[in-house]
């Protein structure tokens, strides 16, 4: 989601909603394997589901944002630079006046390391959800189908 205005980039709220979507989505592709997969679907096939969902969403992100930030819109880069500074200044302390987080720089590499990270760290979502989809029991019908 690409905001125009400084504050909404200091907005817990609206930062905090934007995250949301790539477990529904990822959930959402969990449930569509299941679906798919008539039931008999196992926990691999559900993981490899939400990766698979979640990393054309975050390569999406990195490659939109490095593009608008560093080709398309280079005001936007000032813009999200004084909004940063806004929250340094404000989290520093009287005592602590040491810099302890680096100035954004927009680099490829940086947009590299942040989808690593969010990839790996919504990963964890999708084997709580994984292990849960995976588990729920297929309908008593295709149970007793299946026995006999």
């Amino acid at each position: 989601m690409y905001m125009w205005q400084a504050q909404d980039y200091l907005n817990p709220l609206l930062n905090t909603s934007i995250y949301i979507y790539p477990i529904l989505f990822g959930v959402i592709a969990q449930v569509w394997a299941r679906v798919v997969m008539k039931g008999k679907v196992s926990f691999k096939q559900v993981i490899l589901a939400y990766f698979i969902c979640i990393l054309l969403v975050f390569i999406t992100e990195s490659v939109t944002y490095y593009l608008l930030l560093n080709h398309i819109d280079t005001n936007a880069k000032e813009i999200l630079l004084q909004a940063w500074r806004g929250i340094n200044d404000k989290t520093q302390s009287n005592l602590a006046q040491v810099k302890v987080f680096k100035e954004p720089s927009f680099s490829l590499s940086e947009f590299a390391l942040g989808f690593a990270t969010k990839t790996l760290m919504f990963t964890v979502p999708g084997l709580i959800t994984g292990l849960v989809i995976s588990k729920i029991p297929r309908t008593v019908s295709n149970g007793l189908q299946d026995q006999l």
